[in-house]
């Protein structure tokens, strides 16, 4: 449950980003990193092809004629006023004559004003549909809670020059650091500011609270969190501002709940550069003088996703059923008060409507046009905070376009891999609910407690989930070899290399992922919570295990390739079948009984 909150940026989730908002490409404009922004000329704006000040979202007007000139300033970039101002984009920049070029210092570096804004007025860009003016009060959100009497705050970071603020020279790196916060008694957080520091490489981060002690002090690379950190309290990315709880809720740490945390850090480093160091992290506001509720999270969405190549759109539907809020809700109602969708880089749209037991239907989340570098939040402000009860349903579709891709895309945490979710903050808290589907196959559960070693539904389902997938793309070229034998369509004996390649088809790596698979498995908690949900899941992984298990049959019958051996020795060569290869038709014989 934590991964999937947590990859809501998401993402959620070996995600890379398609966005062009790396900082370095300022470099390719004169005082790229001198533009004042245009509501605190103290400020710069560092995402200056963006409307976001900190990149990563859609472009404005300036964006996209520096994307048009090939991310070069150009004599015609620098004549054109992208802002309609009646200032060209030179001027603006501090090279009124065109004659900058990259390294050198413009002909003036102060008073650098925006070439992608006018004058800011009373209008918003997104309301307006006037891509060129900016509504300042976006950008100054300051919760006041945040200087309200008692309210203290901690900051979660690196320190400066730290072996923790290393950025490795590499594209993608997430990094996790452990903190402990105070917990002499209950606090509730009662927001949370964002800390960014290196731009050119800072992609999202997320803050978990953990259920059991973990070790502070020097942190480490790993995609996964630390065992019983299952409770997402914070998440950031690219156009988010500050996060202002409801005045009635707060996250609570401390006493009972969570006293230690983790800060997992994603580190985009495209260029791969050495000597990269980055703090960023997160200001925590908290208060001992705890407010009404506890806040909790409501997880919706779709877990079986396939989608085909070259689709203009593909639906994902999803339901929450009143069986499930009438387990969740039984105590009564609770307030929604935001929520947060979270698709990859196919999300198209994505549509969640609530029908109460009248019949009565509201939408309460619309995105017409997603954007996965642009995160929506949806804040249903007090007084009209929306009831959800007991008996309540939830609708929901997601959509994907693949005209881009050439292969099939499944579910998983990659930003090339896809997700279906929605994520609800609500109050007062019954823990951390899923109510999501598999298909047409319904996951209604809690999630807050963690019994033993990775006992956790979403944690196993996430693992054995990802695991199938990469053993089915590494496998399938014998898949479909063998699908191909079933239907009469393949010669006999099977060729043992691909149509048109000379990949061969049974590979060491194919049977490695497969043993993956059966070690993924091999869950101990199976017989303690949640029993219908694991019985399921059981259910729906034996359909794939299926066609693994006719690989290893297959593989069994026409031996195997090494291929770093392959690779040492041009002419290929089979290797007798190991016993590996053995063991998992064994275990491919006897799982999932």
């Amino acid at each position: 449950m934590a991964r999937l909150l947590a990859v809501f940026v998401l993402a959620i989730f070996a995600t890379l980003s398609c966005a062009d908002g790396y900082a370095f490409y300022r470099t390719n404009i004169p005082n790229g990193f001198n533009v004042q922004h245009p509501c605190d000329p103290s400020k710069t704006w560092q995402g200056v092809g963006h409307h976001s000040d900190q990149g990563g979202n859609a472009r404005n007007q300036f964006g996209l004629d520096f994307k048009a000139a090939g991310y070069r300033w150009t004599g015609a970039l620098c004549r054109n006023d992208s802002d309609g101002d009646g200032v060209s984009n030179g001027q603006e920049l501090g090279d009124p004559n065109c004659t900058w070029l990259p390294g050198q210092s413009a002909s003036r570096t102060v008073n650098i004003t925006h070439p992608g804004f006018k004058t800011p007025i009373d209008a918003h860009p997104y309301v307006s549909g006037d891509t060129t003016t900016l509504d300042c009060s976006a950008f100054f959100k300051k919760c006041k809670a945040f200087s309200a009497p008692g309210v203290k705050y901690i900051d979660l970071r690196a320190p400066n020059n730290s072996k923790n603020s290393q950025v490795p020279a590499k594209e993608t790196t997430y990094f996790n650091m452990n903190f402990e916060l105070p917990a002499d008694r209950q606090y509730h957080a009662v927001g949370f500011a964002p800390i960014l520091d290196n731009l050119n490489v800072i992609h999202h981060f997320v803050m978990v609270g953990c259920d059991r002690p973990i070790p502070v002090g020097e942190g480490y690379e790993d995609f996964n969190f630390m065992e019983g950190c299952e409770r997402t309290m914070y998440a950031w990315s690219f156009g988010m501002q500050d996060e202002c709880l409801p005045v009635e809720a707060g996250v609570p740490f401390g006493g009972k709940h969570p006293r230690y945390v983790q800060v997992q850090l994603h580190w985009t480093n495209k260029n791969k550069h050495a000597g990269y160091q980055d703090t960023s992290g997160v200001r925590v506001y908290y208060t001992s003088k705890l407010r009404q509720y506890d806040m909790g999270t409501l997880t919706l969405g779709q877990l079986q996703l396939t989608i085909p190549p070259k689709k203009d759109a593909v639906d994902a539907p999803f339901t929450c059923t009143t069986d499930c809020t009438q387990t969740f809700f039984d105590q009564g109602p609770v307030k929604m008060t935001a929520s947060f969708p979270h698709m990859h880089f196919l999300g198209k749209s994505l549509f969640v409507d609530v029908i109460k037991p009248t019949g009565q239907r509201t939408r309460i989340m619309d995105d017409k046009v997603y954007n996965y570098n642009s995160p929506v939040t949806y804040e249903y402000p007090s007084p009209q905070y929306m009831d959800i009860e007991a008996g309540d349903r939830f609708e929901g579709k997601c959509v994907f376009s693949s005209q881009d891709r050439n292969e099939t895309t499944r579910w998983g945490f990659g930003s090339f891999e896809e997700m279906c979710f929605v994520f609800i903050r609500y109050y007062p808290s019954r823990g951390e609910l899923s109510c999501s589907q598999y298909d047409s196959h319904d996951f209604c559960y809690q999630t807050s407690t963690v019994e033993g070693p990775r006992c956790s539904v979403f944690g196993y389902f996430e693992n054995i989930t990802i695991t199938v997938n990469k053993a089915l793309k590494e496998c399938s070229d014998v898949i479909d070899i063998v699908e191909q034998e079933k239907t009469g369509l393949a010669s006999s004996p099977a060729p043992t290399t691909a149509p048109n390649t000379n990949r061969p088809v049974c590979t060491s790596s194919c049977l490695k992922q497969v043993d993956r698979v059966l070690k993924a498995h091999r869950s101990p908690c199976q017989q303690t919570r949640h029993k219908k949900e694991w019985k399921l899941l059981n259910s729906l992984i034996e359909t794939k295990m299926t066609s693994l298990d006719a690989v290893v049959t297959h593989c069994n019958t026409v031996g195997v390739v090494d291929e770093e051996q392959q690779n040492g020795n041009s002419g290929g060569g089979m290797i007798a079948v190991s016993s590996m290869v053995m063991l998992v038709v064994m275990v491919c014989a006897s799982i999932l009984l």
